[in-house]
């Protein structure tokens, strides 16, 4: 069994910290610009759409950066879990374990990023009215949309952002029994013989 080294330990560390201090700017960023583009359509605080747009556009971008450098972290981890599981014999259980937690995780982190990419998309172009222009009787169908596209996106990237930490912690743990003096053998197969 090799134990992890001082840099890959430092290393491993300053990843974690990088995407959790991504994930503590990212929250409050998503709150406020929810928040403003109620302020925008409703005329509070005086705000500006071009605010709006380019607070967005910032958040989409962090949102984005986060989201694919947590799972970088834990595919390369993954991977780290697969060759160490291979090359010292270990019990399989540790990749099922690794896929589990990561399966629901990864759903979050994806579908996190599909839908603030849409609700960027399509709000740069609901509020410049490049689309279709606000009705008289109020917003446009695709200001609709950009609004509820926007609550959905809130809603899965708040709670993949809130979860990272947790699924950081369970993979420390993971990678700890893995590369631990103590990790579980395969189970040796017996073999039996035929008639």
């Amino acid at each position: 069994m090799q134990e992890m080294s001082a840099t890959e330990g430092i290393k491993a560390g300053y990843m974690q910290a990088a995407i959790l201090a991504m994930v503590v700017v990212n929250i409050p960023l998503l709150l406020a610009v929810f928040v403003m583009g109620y302020g925008v359509h409703y005329g509070w605080w005086g705000l500006e759409v071009a605010t709006h747009v380019k607070m967005g556009l910032v958040t989409t971008i962090l949102t984005m950066l986060t989201h694919t450098t947590t799972m970088f972290y834990f595919m390369g981890t993954g991977s780290a879990i697969k060759e160490e599981v291979r090359e010292e014999g270990l019990d399989l259980d540790y990749l099922r374990r690794a896929r589990a937690f990561k399966g629901l995780f990864f759903y979050a982190l994806f579908f996190g990023m599909l839908l603030i990419m849409a609700a960027a998309m399509l709000g740069g172009g609901a509020h410049s009215d490049l689309l279709r222009p606000v009705q008289e009787a109020g917003q446009s169908f695709l200001s609709r949309i950009h609004e509820l596209l926007a609550l959905l996106s809130l809603v899965i990237n708040l709670y993949a952002l809130v979860i990272t930490p947790v699924y950081i912690s369970r993979n420390n743990i993971l990678l700890d029994e893995v590369m631990g003096a103590d990790a579980k053998k395969a189970p040796v197969q017996m073999e039996t013989s035929g008639g």
